[in-house]
């Protein structure tokens, strides 16, 4: 925290969540994930609190200009490369065995994209190096980084944290993030390309970690001997229920007025689309709307190949368009697994949609009564889905039960002024001239 020259305490915070753009900006127009959701939530809530000023580090492919929306100053970060390595990572992935890499697909743009990227890679040597200090990380003027998820980019800014004398706050973003193969030294590659090993050192050596549930804090103790600090996702209730009524062409809901609805990537380690396919099968009945947000094309087109006639899909739907989505949704189901806390979770049960979940959110379900945790009993998630599909004052009453605890619980307020003190107690007090 920072002392400024009339005397009042502030808290200068850099949020760091690279991938968050589109849910700052929606009219990009592109898909959000609920990590960067909840990121850029936390930042407008910690912004709001009046004691906190609030630095938001998103990329850009592009030049673009650092702007101010809603107190939070967005700094965008220049990356040239990025969607080069985003659109060849969709085809080839890192592995641990020999030579280092496997083709998920071919696509004939690889011929020139793979070599200037190999160019790339000997140009830049050791800026490759994930714990490297980041000049751009060290100019940024604020007392505290907030770096979201186990991933190479918050090596980076630990690392330039560090070497400018400042704590970072690792935020935990699933329980992918805390996979028991990320040990000291670890050569086993996740699949999204993080080194166990590095995730491992993430985990280390960040000054203090919050994680979403219980059973985080729980493997956090146990797989790397690190305390934490359970604070919930949160949700902006009011202007979730602002959006609710918004116009949404027929096209974004497949032309359907009410249906289930499954929301994810295009993955399948994850979210795992296939498996919806398979409950969309084991209700015939039952209308479904897949909202699959590009990610690996061989999924697309096999979910897209092999879906039944009873699932419509569409590719995306603008962020601020999602609360009308839900509006019109007799059930969400979620086919996910390694999730976390699901955000979508909160989004349905603020809708008052009752949720069908195979493997994540126990916890939250059966706190909420907001729906059903299957332990992946595929029959039983269908006879739900069933169910609250055809019992229509059945739904309103699992989905009255989840408004109200997402209202007493996951509200932003409460939720940022948990954050904004557990971030002052990490923060020394330091004086400024301005």
């Amino acid at each position: 925290m920072t002392v400024d020259t009339e005397g009042q305490t502030v808290m200068r915070v850099c949020v760091v969540a690279l991938h968050a753009l589109p849910a700052i900006d929606v009219s990009l127009n592109r898909p959000v994930g609920g990590t960067e959701t909840r990121a850029w939530t936390f930042a407008r809530g910690l912004a709001a609190t009046g004691d906190v000023k609030v630095r938001f580090v998103v990329r850009a492919d592009r030049p673009r200009e650092p702007f101010r929306q809603e107190n939070v100053d967005v700094i965008p970060m220049r990356d040239r490369l990025y969607s080069l390595y985003e659109s060849v990572g969709r085809c080839i992935e890192k592995s641990p065995s020999f030579p280092g890499l496997r083709l998920r697909r071919w696509d004939w743009k690889l011929i020139w994209q793979v070599p200037i990227l190999a160019i790339c890679r000997l140009i830049e040597g050791k800026r490759r190096d994930p714990w490297r200090v980041d000049p751009f990380y060290v100019d940024q003027p604020v007392d505290l980084f907030c770096t979201f998820g186990v991933q190479a980019n918050s090596a980076r800014v630990i690392a330039a944290a560090h070497a400018s004398g400042r704590k970072t706050v690792l935020v935990i973003g699933s329980d992918g993030d805390l996979d028991e193969r990320y040990t000291a030294g670890s050569t086993y590659v996740s699949p999204y390309g993080d080194v166990g090993g590095v995730c491992y050192d993430i985990l280390q050596r960040t000054d203090a970690i919050i994680a979403q549930t219980d059973i985080q804090q729980r493997w956090l103790l146990e797989r790397f001997g690190r305390e934490s600090t359970v604070i919930p996702n949160p949700i902006d209730l009011d202007r979730w229920d602002e959006q609710l009524q918004s116009e949404i062409p027929a096209e974004m809901t497949g032309g359907l007025d009410r249906y289930v609805l499954w929301v994810g990537r295009a993955e399948s380690v994850h979210k795992r689309p296939e498996l919806l396919l398979e409950v969309a099968r084991l209700c015939p009945d039952v209308e479904f709307l897949m909202i699959l947000n590009p990610r690996d094309r061989t999924v697309e087109e096999r979910i897209q190949s092999e879906a039944p006639s009873n699932v419509k899909i569409v590719p995306k739907v603008p962020f601020d368009r999602m609360p009308a989505v839900f509006e019109r949704a007799a059930v969400f189901v979620s086919t996910s697994s390694l999730e976390g806390f699901p955000n979508v979770f909160l989004q349905a049960a603020a809708t008052g949609v009752p949720i069908a979940s195979l493997e994540v959110g126990r916890e939250f379900l059966e706190s909420s009564r907001a729906g059903l945790w299957t332990d992946g009993d595929m029959t039983k998630l269908a006879d739900f889905i069933r169910s609250n599909w055809r019992n229509r004052s059945e739904a309103r009453e699992i989905g009255t039960c989840g408004r109200s605890y997402v209202a007493d619980n996951h509200g932003l307020r409460t939720q940022a002024d948990r954050l904004s003190t557990f971030l002052s107690s990490v923060t020394p007090v330091k004086e400024t001239d301005g």
